[in-house]
């Protein structure tokens, strides 16, 4: 009998990718990258061979690229039959209640290819801390949650957009815009500061930002309020479902809680796995200057998030 799937639910820039490579590494584990990633749609091996890691994105070393999982997978002419591209930023807070066949049908096609090779699938989400509920109660698995110190992340999609790739921190405006009637953005969407959503980041707008010079604080202020209130919601709403949570911080620089979860992941999938290398950037030179910029507000966001919570 197969083994049931591991579903790895994050966000961007909270070293998910650190946490996958590590399953990636076994014989017995067929470990996807991003199910839900906007270029399955038009895939092809090339698309595959050139879609490795930037210079920059610290990232692992990995053995093949990204993709690699998904190239039987490609149609006759690109793509992977039956992904449901809609969903890549569509329906970002679906629950157990809502029917999402065609989700159901794609996770199906990739376990069914998993189960060829004799391996155990491994989904790696970017895309799914809002909906870890409707995969709980449609799809047999075990959830695990990857956190980031929330300023730390935001730092880092900072950090990646000031040299030159903004689509980390574009991705809040673009999951906001494919749902403008969620009633779970509703506090967000009413905010005076995003009426109307701010425009998608040219990277030349953010080339000072670690230099010491004028920063758009309004242009940050607006970037924050977006990653902070989903944030809060993936955290309240998300990972309740998980049966594990991986703080990513504690991982990085606390022996004691690194074993302790290297124990707990044995225990909960048999699997040894090491996280002894574990290291992220803590951007602790930039956390004062996050700080002095989004302290003062953080208590606003939460207040919109926390009565979100309360209405579900």
């Amino acid at each position: 009998m197969p083994q049931k799937a591991i579903f790895l639910h994050s966000s961007w820039r909270s070293a998910s990718t650190y946490v996958w490579s590590k399953f990636r590494q076994r014989t017995d584990t067929y470990c996807y990258f991003e199910p839900l990633n906007e270029y399955l749609l038009t895939l092809t091996p090339e698309v595959i061979n050139r879609f490795v890691a930037w210079s920059f994105s610290h990232h692992p070393p990995l053995d093949a690229p990204y993709l690699a999982e998904y190239r039987p997978l490609i149609g006759p002419v690109c793509g992977v039959p039956g992904f449901p591209a809609h969903l890549t930023f569509g329906r970002y807070c679906v629950t157990g209640d809502d029917s999402l066949p065609e989700l159901e049908a794609y996770i199906a096609d990739l376990a069914s290819l998993a189960a060829r090779f004799g391996r155990r699938p491994v989904y790696g989400f970017v895309r799914t801390d809002l909906r870890i509920g409707w995969f709980r109660a449609r799809i047999p698995g075990t959830h695990i949650f990857i956190r980031r110190d929330p300023r730390r992340q935001f730092l880092s999609m900072l950090r990646q957009a000031v040299q030159g790739n903004p689509y980390f921190l574009q991705r809040g405006t673009v999951i906001l815009r494919h749902n403008r009637d969620e009633p779970a953005f509703a506090p967000l969407l009413s905010a005076p500061d995003l009426t109307p959503l701010p425009p998608l980041l040219n990277p030349s707008n953010l080339r000072e930002a670690f230099r010491d010079k004028l920063v758009n604080e309004t242009l940050l202020r607006h970037r924050y309020f977006i990653f902070y209130f989903l944030w809060l919601l993936a955290r309240q709403l998300g990972e309740p479902h998980c049966d594990l949570v991986i703080d990513i911080d504690r991982l990085s620089f606390e022996a004691r809680y690194r074993h302790e979860i290297e124990a707990d992941l044995s225990d909960l999938l048999g699997m040894v796995l090491s996280f002894s290398d574990c290291r992220i950037e803590r951007y602790d030179a930039y956390l004062d200057w996050g700080a002095s910029h989004f302290q003062a507000f953080e208590h606003e966001i939460e207040a919109l998030a926390d009565a979100v919570c309360l209405s579900h």
